[in-house]
């Protein structure tokens, strides 16, 4: 796959997003629920409820527009009545611990209510770092738990539980993208949780991701997808970094959920910021690394 194909790609899809989108929460609207655009294919009401649009965009493409309006009006009033399901709160512990994911978003996902603590970052001592928090999977839509959600819960359990659900949660798609002799591995999917995988990266790397004994290089622009690249010498790796923070910024914008249009390195149970827009600065684990590849 050529970056140049990959950005066309994007340009036209996030024109039907935008149209798709409008016409969603009008018709949310006609069925007595507010809704406000979270990111390009989220929706969320003020009660913390999101509504992810994917499945939704993916039938009005197989439609056409023709039908759009049809297909949209029964899809936003199932999700509607699914709204009126039993409070997270009020789920017993085996269908809550069944239900809950982790996950790794923006913090500005988070910033807009005061409500969410417990979350984590991924990492330490970086300002505007994507979170891991937790959240409920429900059939066509998900839940972003908060502080209220948790208080009778055991949140050691619930985190346990969530990031061995979200490590269960399949890839659909496995491409590459090549540039300048630079191979960047994709793998992406539908759901909403792909890219928290990478808050366990052990597991991301034994069940996914092959071999990386000089750590991973990677890029989570948004939450369907992860874009990496596994260091083998070290003109290439700084090449790769290059390449993975025009990706970043580019696919996260106007995309699905976007998280972060940063570009990270994890070795040894150790993540680090690569990149804070297009500039590589190596610094800790990462240049240690870019050193001892030199030397060999």
């Amino acid at each position: 796959m050529r970056f140049e194909s990959t950005a066309a790609d994007q340009a036209a899809r996030a024109t039907s997003i935008a149209i798709i989108r409008m016409k969603v929460i009008e018709a949310f609207r006609r069925h007595g629920l507010e809704v406000r655009r979270i990111d390009a294919t989220t929706l969320g009401a003020d009660s913390g409820v999101r509504f992810p649009l994917e499945n939704l965009l993916a039938e009005c493409h197989e439609m056409g527009r023709p039908l759009w309006d049809e297909v949209i009006d029964v899809h936003t009033r199932y999700m509607v009545e699914a709204t009126r399901e039993t409070d997270p709160s009020e789920l017993s512990d085996e269908e809550f611990l069944a239900k809950v994911r982790e996950r790794v978003v923006a913090p500005s996902l988070l910033a807009a209510l005061d409500e969410y603590a417990y979350s984590r970052p991924l990492i330490d001592g970086i300002a505007d770092a994507p979170r891991r928090a937790l959240g409920l999977s429900y059939p066509g839509r998900t839940l972003l738990l908060a502080d209220r959600h948790l208080a009778d819960r055991d949140l050691d359990t619930a985190w346990l539980r969530g990031r061995n659900n979200t490590a269960a949660v399949p890839f659909d798609r496995y491409e590459e993208m090549v540039k300048d002799d630079i191979r960047i591995e994709v793998r992406r999917g539908d759901s909403i949780f792909l890219a928290s995988k990478v808050a366990d990266m052990p597991r991301l790397i034994a069940d996914h991701l092959g071999e990386a004994p000089n750590g991973v290089l990677f890029a989570i622009p948004h939450s369907r997808e992860i874009d990496y690249y596994r260091p083998r010498e070290a003109e290439a790796t700084v090449r790769a970094a290059e390449l993975l923070a025009g990706l970043a910024h580019m696919l996260g914008r106007d995309s699905p959920a976007p998280v972060s249009p940063r570009v990270f390195f994890w070795k040894d149970g150790e993540f680090s910021q690569v990149a804070d827009g297009y500039d590589i600065a190596p610094t800790g684990p990462f240049a240690q690394t870019l050193a001892e590849l030199v030397g060999w």
